[in-house]
Order: structure tokens, then C-alpha cells, then sequence
């Protein structure tokens, strides 16, 4: 256990002393917070939607050929924005306006069906066309019901009549949960590949250099391993709570200025918290084995993507099976994934988060995956060992394998 304890805090010096794991983590906790602070405070906390604040004013410039707009205040309203009219005499006026700047855009209406609209520079974002065609269609439809005889505000009444309803969910809302079930996948994504990739190439190195060889002579094996995984898995935790908890506390305090926009993404249940903890770790822990196990079998440090690609293949399975089930989160392939070690931290969250579960499965869940972090880490010590002291070219899997049955 003493020897344990040296190699995890070693490593976790190796993780908190290297300049880009401190730089990437200070960045990243700034930027979580910048996003979240500056909005917030530029927003100032109020709800400002009036007239004045909510909408910016638009200059447009207008010509009615056969004088069919009666009132151009009725025809702002029913556009719904906030609109200086710049009425004009002919067409040459309106394309002037735009051109020099005046107007922000113009309409020629030849009739309520028929308009050009003339624009400097189209953008994407611009709504304004699409206004003005549902407004004169609603001039024309007035005109055609008053011509026969139908009352117009009786018509229209009738059409803002909708059924009231309202909905009770029983079980979890997958629709509002959506978003923060998505981040936290996307969360264990990159730390798992990341930090995977850090044990591997931490273990080839000291291949490489041979400090393995004083290492797994001094050393036991099983400390070994076990001190890089728990020593990867306690440093991206940190991280994680560091940049992820920045984004959530800083939300809290500005959540008002946000005006409760963001509550979809970080009003996250402590139940979920919780599965995320424990099946992100156990996940973790499960993968990080397995990385470091490979890393034992190659003496240089660019073979370890190759190595390490079976694996890093699963894992992705697990991440694409998980992003598509979040769509079905009760589907038999959602509770199939949510039993199985290598698709279980993600499959489970999701069911947790989005779906119905219950405790049995969760605990069952759980057991196997936490059993499989207990094989896949005797296992790995024990081809660590082997791995470490073989040079050369890259060991196979299954001859690693081979040779303990012999032995």
C-alpha cells in the first residue's frame, strides 16, 4: 500500500507540475466563466422586451403603386417590429435610400401579391422580407372577406382560438433533459480519451527511456497501474470540477441576468450528479486500464495510437451508441448498453437522466461495471509487467495473453 501511495503521488506531481495540463485547466476555467459572467452582465438582469430596449429600429423605405396599405402603423404592428417608414415617389427613391444608407432595406408594392424587395447586402438573419409577406397576405385576406361580407375581427378572433392543454409527465421530460445529458457525455468523451491517452504514452516513455526497468523491479506491479489510473482518474476529476463547476456556480450567481435561459443546461438533479460521478468514474477507470496495459506493450511512443486503436474503436461504439440512444432512452438498445461494461457508463447516465429505470437495474449496472474495473486491473498489472520488459517491437494482445496461460 506504501508503494501504492508513492507512485500515485508521483504522478499526480507529474500531472499537476506539466505546464500545459495547468495552462489548459486555468484557460479553460476562465473561458467557462467569461461565458457565462460577461453575457450576464451585459444582459443586467432584466427582462427588457419593451419597445424601447427589445427591438432595434428599422428604417425602411416604401412605395405603394396603387395606394393598397391604408395605414402603415396597422402594417408596423402587424409585422411585429419596430419600423420608421420612409414613404417614396418612385422607384429610383427607394433604391437611393438603400443605397446611400437611409433606409435599411425598401419595398416596391405593385399590389398586396406583388412586391420587389430591394436590400444592399442579403444576410441569413434578416427577417424582414418574411415579415412584410405575412403582414400584406394579411391585408389581402381582410379585403377578400370584407368584399364578401365576412366580418373580418370575428374571422380573425376565430383563428387565435387554440385548445388548452396542459401535460403531465410521469416519468423523466427527455425533451428538457436533452441538453445537459448531451454535455456530460460529452464530458466523459474527452476525458476518457484524453487522459487514456496520457497513461499510455506516460507508461511508453518510461519504456523507452528503461526508468520502467527500475520501476517494475522495486516497485510491484499492481501499485504500479494502479497509481497511474487513480492518479489520471483523481486529475481529471479536478479538472472537470474546476471547469465544469466554474460554468455552474457562475450560472447560479448570474442566473438572473440570463434570465433563466441556461436553467435546460445547468439545472442538473443530484441524481444525475450522482449517476455521473459514479459510472463516469467506474467508466473511466475501466478504459484507463486497458490504455495503460497497451502502452505497456509498445517501446515507442508512436505506436500507441496503433496499439491503442482496438480500444479507442470501442469506446467510440459506446459514444455513438450512446448519442443515438438518447433519442429512444427506454429502447431495448438503451437497456441492452446499460448492462454490458465497455457501453454501461454511458448508456446508464442516459437511462438515469432521460428514462425510466429502476434501482435494481441501476445497483446490477453498477456491480458489473465496478467488477470489471477489478478484473481489467488485475489483468492489466499482470501484462504490465510482462509488457514493460519487452523491447523491441510491438507486443500483441493476445500473445501477452498467451504467455501468462503458459506461465
Amino acid at each position: 500500500m506504501k508503494q501504492f501511495f508513492t507512485v500515485l503521488k508521483f504522478e499526480l506531481n507529474n500531472y499537476f507540475k506539466n505546464k500545459s495540463f495547468l495552462v489548459t485547466t486555468i484557460l479553460l476555467t476562465l473561458l467557462a466563466i467569461g461565458v457565462i459572467v460577461v453575457p450576464g452582465i451585459f444582459m443586467g438582469g432584466k427582462d427588457t422586451e419593451d419597445k424601447e430596449s427589445g427591438h432595434q429600429v428599422k428604417t425602411l423605405a416604401i412605395l405603394d403603386r396603387q395606394a393598397q396599405i391604408e395605414d402603415l402603423d396597422q402594417l408596423e404592428e402587424m409585422m411585429g417590429q419596430d419600423i420608421q417608414w420612409k414613404e417614396c415617389s418612385d422607384d429610383g427613391e427607394v433604391r437611393n435610400l438603400v443605397e446611400n444608407q437611409t433606409a435599411d432595406a425598401g419595398f416596391i408594392v405593385d399590389d398586396l401579391l406583388h412586391y420587389t424587395y430591394v436590400v444592399e447586402n442579403s444576410s441569413m438573419r434578416d427577417n424582414t422580407e418574411a415579415a412584410l409577406q405575412q403582414a400584406l397576405a394579411a391585408l389581402y385576406r381582410g379585403e377578400q372577406l370584407k368584399s364578401r361580407g365576412i366580418n373580418v375581427q370575428e374571422m380573425e378572433s376565430l383563428y387565435q382560438i387554440l385548445p388548452e392543454s396542459t401535460m403531465e409527465i410521469l416519468g423523466k421530460d427527455s425533451v428538457k433533459n436533452y441538453a445537459y445529458t448531451y454535455l456530460l457525455i460529452m464530458i466523459l468523451y474527452f476525458l476518457l480519451i484524453f487522459y487514456g491517452q496520457m497513461i499510455s504514452v506516460s507508461v511508453t516513455t518510461e519504456k523507452s527511456n528503461r526508468a520502467i526497468e527500475i520501476l517494475v523491479t522495486s516497485v510491484d506491479s499492481n501499485s504500479l497501474i494502479f497509481g497511474k489510473v487513480l492518479a489520471g482518474a483523481i486529475a481529471g476529476i479536478i479538472q472537470c470540477v474546476l471547469i465544469l463547476g466554474s460554468a455552474v456556480i457562475s450560472y447560479q450567481l448570474f442566473r438572473e441576468s440570463w434570465n433563466y435561459r441556461l436553467d435546460f443546461l445547468f439545472q442538473i438533479p443530484a441524481g444525475v450528479w450522482a449517476a455521473f460521478a459514479f459510472f463516469g468514474l467506474l467508466g473511466y477507470l475501466l478504459y484507463a486500464f486497458f490504455f495503460g496495459m497497451l502502452g505497456a506493450l509498445v517501446s515507442k511512443t508512436e505506436d500507441i495510437s496503433k496499439t491503442s486503436m482496438p480500444i479507442t474503436m470501442i469506446y467510440m461504439a459506446s459514444f455513438f451508441i450512446a448519442i443515438f440512444g438518447m433519442n429512444s432512452s427506454n429502447g431495448i438498445l438503451m437497456k441492452a448498453a446499460s448492462f454490458v461494461p465497455f457501453t454501461s457508463s454511458n448508456a446508464m447516465l442516459i437511462r438515469v437522466s432521460m428514462g425510466s429505470v429502476e434501482l435494481w437495474e441501476i445497483i446490477l449496472s453498477g456491480g458489473l461495471l465496478a467488477a470489471s474495473c477489478v478484473i481489467a486491473g488485475i489483468l492489466a498489472a499482470k501484462i504490465f509487467r510482462f509488457g514493460t520488459l519487452m523491447y523491441g517491437n510491438p507486443v500483441k494482445f493476445t500473445s501477452a495473453l498467451k504467455h501468462m496461460r503458459e506461465k
